[in-house]
């Protein structure tokens, strides 16, 4: 492409302001078909961000139990012989 090529494209694009226009999906109905876009989209069953979405729930409830096995360890007449 030529330097006076881009520069109409450049100069069209200041003029007709695209951006103003491009906003995306405003009602519920035209963000609920967006977000399923990526989903035909996507090669496997779930997306990464979905696995290290339930991943990350996985993990807090990982804790949350090593944290009450601790406390019912700590509390008097705690379960002594539990491993």
């Amino acid at each position: 492409m030529t330097a006076e090529g881009r520069e109409r494209l450049r100069q069209a694009a200041f003029a007709n302001k695209p951006w103003q226009h491009s906003t995306g999906p405003k009602s519920v109905q035209g963000k609920t078909k967006a977000a399923l876009n990526s989903k035909a989209r996507q090669a496997g069953e779930s997306s990464a961000r979905e696995v290290r979405r339930l991943l990350a729930g996985l993990t807090g409830l990982v804790r949350d139990m090593g944290t009450l096995r601790r406390r019912v360890q700590a509390s008097p007449g705690g379960q002594e012989g539990v491993p």
